[in-house]
């Protein structure tokens, strides 16, 4: 519930809090009134009663910043003038009632909530180029290096080495290339695994980096699916140079079956760390879950169909062609999805229900969360599955809904695959230019299909962008803008090499260890801290920290 019960801004000076901020109420009129508000990100929500106020009588409120806030009065009966505000934090505003519309007003104002941020970008931006700087003088510098030669051999001629000439030159160690390592695809998955650990860590507790509450997306919306997406790239560019090695296909189905099982192995494993006080309350679903089923279900469909070589000349759509059987058996998948959210019929909540449950729909559904999708969930995972969802808050949720549920595995399973034709375009096509233009029509398309779903709007479209309900529109959306990114990076990287992928390049070699890692020690030092005081600022220093200690 954002609208608290315990109102710190009847003290003289209230101690607040990240999103909090302070409205006094003054009724001019000789009546008492009723103050009622409600959230505009809370679709279709009844208005709350805030408080009651008897003629010429003041109070203060306390709201959350986060989303604007509408609010109005009631006297004898009838609903008067109305007003929505997005307000700051740490804020004190007014509001006098009177026979007017009158607006709100600011009293006291404050820093910044995002001030935090622009200093840390400086900071991380004056760090940054100070290091490019260093780079650049030591690598250009023919003098100082000549120098520092030259200062060595003078002091080894003056007898200043306590060893002496060494017997045996050391030689510096060669860098391992990988043969079949397309570069930008790693700086995409760093970049994706550094993001994820900064909002698993809390993102400095600011809405944007926090998972939607319902429909829409936010930046914390964004790695999973492209996570996802890669791993379907990555997949079909080290499955085709396998399988024109010769390599056994049944060995092959062996190793994606092992991978599978390791990787539904490790959610486990993450999620009985996640206060785990009982066998019976541990999370069977989860992010690693999802990836071991979506692996298995694309591995084993890319093996059996897919061809050991590539013709020499093709076509414009041979990439699509050749795998008429696979994207068959996704669009199945997709169809089976899109039928049973919409026609299966859920006791108590009816058919075609996408909505969060709880206070949306004026509380018509109120057990209905995810619709059919939360309903299969908890029929089959019963007490296993997230147990306080991201609309829980907002909403006043009380049933169990899980963003990894079995539903959403199926619409998954075709962003994998979005991810499996990056990859066999970039088999099938030698040409640079043939390979981003086909990267970027992929994306355009994808992403306006995706967009004509949910009609471009928030939440009345026909299927709205939903990460809780991995919808449809989502799903083709975050697709979209996947193939994008590649393409901007694969030109960048690998062809024009304008950028080495620094920070990134390297977190994402390694991108499992580190989401497992970060995963099991989040909640201990020098990870994660107490902070003296719940700010944007020290939550986002902490989590800062946090994420660089895992990049170095």
């Amino acid at each position: 519930m954002l609208f608290k019960n315990i109102n710190k801004c009847q003290f003289r000076n209230p101690t607040f809090i990240y999103d909090e901020a302070c409205i006094d109420l003054s009724n001019t009129l000789n009546d008492t009134v009723s103050v009622l508000g409600q959230y505009t990100e809370c679709h279709k929500c009844e208005f709350q009663e805030l408080a009651t106020l008897e003629s010429h009588k003041n109070t203060s409120i306390l709201v959350n910043t986060q989303y604007p806030l509408e609010l109005f009065f009631t006297y004898e009966g009838k609903n008067q003038c109305s007003v929505t505000k997005l307000l700051f934090e740490h804020y004190r505003y007014g509001w006098n009632i009177t026979e007017k519309c009158s607006k709100i007003y600011i009293k006291e104002p404050a820093d910044s909530a995002y001030l935090p941020i622009l200093t840390a970008f400086i900071v991380l931006f004056c760090f940054g180029t100070f290091w490019y700087m260093v780079k650049c003088i030591y690598k250009n510098s023919g003098r100082l290096r000549g120098f520092i030669s030259w200062n060595t051999e003078i002091e080894n001629d003056l007898g200043g080495s306590s060893a002496g000439t060494p017997l045996v030159i050391e030689r510096s160690p060669s860098i391992r290339k990988h043969p079949h390592r397309i570069k930008s695809v790693d700086v995409f998955r760093g970049l994706c695994i550094m993001v994820m650990i900064f909002v698993n860590y809390g993102g400095g507790k600011y809405w944007f980096f926090a998972h939607s509450v319902w429909n829409g997306i936010t930046v914390a919306d964004l790695v999973f699916p492209w996570f996802l997406w890669l791993m379907g790239l990555s997949f079909a560019v080290s499955l085709q140079a396998k399988l024109r090695r010769a390599v056994p296909r049944r060995q092959l189905v062996i190793s994606v079956i092992r991978r599978s099982l390791i990787l539904i192995l490790l959610g486990v494993v993450i999620n009985s760390n996640q206060n785990l006080q009982t066998i019976g309350s541990l999370r069977f679903p989860g992010v690693l879950q999802r990836f071991g089923v979506t692996y298995f279900v694309v591995g084993i469909l890319e093996i059996i169909f897919m061809k050991r070589s590539e013709v020499e000349n093709v076509s414009c759509i041979h990439d699509i062609a050749v795998a008429w059987p696979q994207w068959t058996f996704v669009t199945a998948l997709v169809i089976i999805h899109t039928c049973i959210t919409f026609l299966a019929n859920v006791p108590g909540c009816g058919k075609g229900y996408l909505g969060p449950g709880g206070l949306d729909d004026h509380g018509e559904h109120y057990n209905c969360t995810g619709g059919i999708a939360g309903y299969i969930d908890r029929s089959i995972f019963g007490e296993h599955m997230y147990k306080t969802p991201a609309c829980q808050k907002l909403y006043e949720t009380n049933v169990y809904f899980d963003p990894e549920g079995f539903l959403g595995t199926l619409t998954s399973v075709l962003i994998v695959y979005m991810g499996v034709q990056a990859g066999r375009t970039l088999n099938t096509f030698q040409n640079v230019k043939a390979k981003v233009i086909r990267w970027i029509s992929w994306g355009l398309v994808a992403g306006l299909f995706g967009g004509a779903l949910c009609e471009f709007k928030q939440n009345e479209g026909l299927i709205p962008l939903n990460k809780q309900l991995w919808s449809l529109s989502f799903v083709l959306v975050l697709s979209g803008m996947a193939f994008v990114v590649q393409a901007f990076l694969f030109v960048v990287v690998d062809i024009l090499r304008k950028w080495g992928g620094r920070p990134f390049f390297y977190p994402g070699m390694n991108s499992l260890f580190l989401y497992v890692g970060h995963e099991l020690f989040r909640n201990t030092f020098p990870f994660a801290w107490t902070p003296t005081s719940e700010t944007h600022g020290a939550y986002l220093l902490m989590n800062l920290w946090g994420t660089a200690v895992w990049y170095n």
